[in-house]
């Protein structure tokens, strides 16, 4: 498990195990504003189920009964799992990562899941004190797939929809009997007995969604068809798993963005945050006293993307697999000092991912962790020598192509020029040669190159 460092959506929690190639497999994510809304609404919590690619499945967590507070229908969702498999097993250490992620699990009363969700025994025994229910919107949505596809007639399809709409904005038992007789009138026995329909009729079923008015039903309904709705599209798209729940965690800031300002979708106060500031700023002033200014520019630009992000971090026997929700790298456990990243491995700097283990860990950058030429006090012939002045022009300018050829031009020039100082004689004579045929057969011969 792993927790995000302070930013935009601090607190964010990801569970995982490595699979195969160190990506992840099961994988559980929570941010800050789920959980908080999860402790204050953990009466009734509904489990929506959709199939992906390869096998795959996206589970669902949202709070499902009354919450006047929150706005739009993803200020509701509190969780998304991706389970290794769908066996007793697999769902077994999905939903016990959510009951890890959520101290108030104990204070649900009431599961509501769709007709088809794999494993319901798993379900309620994840939540021993809970009463397992059928969801009214998958019935209902169920119910509705399954007449559109026996083909009806037109004006007898939209009578039954229309009725079914009508109850399902208005439960009372006046309503779900005059629903059931329609389709007894207008169905033969055959074409009813594929419906399943006896649950109209079941009082326990409906017995919360009764309570909802008319307006507060249609919006249950339609905010809940928008939140799957999106997150099925996102999830069907074929995306790996990381790039996937990545899509998933930035749909679901995207909506919550868009609620009123007031709903209670803001990260909770964290318990840790002013201990993490501390910490941040004490990485920050360690990068700026042991670092060249051109050095602590480029990892002071990494930590801001460590401090904006969610972090995985797994163990391995021999070093750390860190991911800041992007590509997955391998820090080395021996002083930090090294990683697989291409930043760390062309300027020997630490990276966002050593820097996100500092930040983990809450220790501070040490000298020996990063080359020489990059500390203070490097003397100004070695400092020449790496292009660091002309590194921090670069740094200091605007971006752009042209800026982007000079910053690779100044460090080969360097590592040129390192080569063939630290030579003899005759191996100077003779790297020298090398290099002028090469300059002649690329740009010349018309135009002789000075080296």
């Amino acid at each position: 498990m792993a927790q995000a460092p302070p930013g935009p959506d601090r607190g964010s929690l990801v569970a995982y195990e490595p699979g195969a190639g160190g990506r992840m497999a099961p994988v559980s994510f929570q941010s800050a504003a789920m959980a908080s809304v999860f402790a204050r609404f953990p009466r009734v919590l509904l489990v929506h189920r959709t199939g992906g690619p390869a096998g795959r499945a996206l589970y669902v967590f949202l709070v499902a009964g009354p919450a006047p507070e929150l706005h739009g229908g993803m200020a509701r969702v509190v969780h998304l799992a991706v389970p290794q498999n769908e066996s007793v097993g697999g769902l077994a250490r999905m939903y016990g990562a959510f009951r890890a992620f959520n101290p108030a699990w104990a204070e649900t009363q009431l599961l509501l899941m769709g007709p088809g969700l794999p494993q319901p025994s798993v379900l309620a025994q994840a939540f021993p004190a809970a009463e397992v229910q059928l969801s009214i919107f998958h019935l209902c949505k169920d119910l509705q797939q399954q007449i559109q596809r026996l083909a009806l007639e037109g004006c007898t399809e939209h009578l039954i929809l229309a009725a079914l709409g009508d109850t399902m904005h208005a439960a009372t038992e006046s309503s779900r009997r005059k629903m059931h007789a329609l389709l007894r009138d207008l169905m033969t026995p055959d074409l009813l007995s594929q419906l399943h329909v006896h649950w109209l009729l079941d009082d326990e079923i409906w017995a919360m969604h009764k309570e909802r008015t008319w307006g507060q039903s249609s919006n249950y309904f339609k905010d809940l068809e928008i939140v799957t709705q999106g997150l099925s599209q996102i999830f069907s798209s074929g995306l790996s798993l990381e790039s996937c729940i990545t899509s998933l965690a930035q749909y679901y800031q995207k909506c919550v963005s868009k609620s009123a300002p007031n709903a209670v979708i803001c990260s909770a106060p964290h318990p840790d945050h002013s201990c993490q500031r501390k910490t941040d700023e004490h990485i920050e002033q360690s990068l700026r006293d042991i670092c060249t200014e051109p050095a602590a520019r480029l990892c002071l630009s990494e930590f801001a993307v460590v401090q904006k992000s969610v972090q995985l971090i797994g163990t391995g026997e021999d070093a750390l697999s860190v991911q800041v929700l992007e590509d997955a790298h391998r820090v080395d456990l021996k002083g930090l000092s090294s990683c697989t990243c291409h930043f760390n491995q062309v300027f020997q700097l630490p990276c966002r991912h050593i820097l996100a283990m500092l930040d983990s860990d809450r220790k501070t950058l040490q000298p020996e962790m990063l080359s020489r030429q990059w500390q203070k006090g490097c003397d100004a012939h070695q400092a020449e020598q790496y292009g660091a002045d002309g590194l921090l022009e670069v740094l200091k300018s605007s971006w752009n192509e042209s800026l982007d050829k000079s910053l690779v031009v100044s460090f080969l020039t360097a590592e040129i020029s390192q080569v063939l100082t630290h030579c003899s004689g005759e191996e100077f004579e003779h790297r020298y040669r090398i290099l002028r045929e090469l300059a002649d057969s690329w740009i010349g011969p018309y135009i002789e190159v000075k080296l």
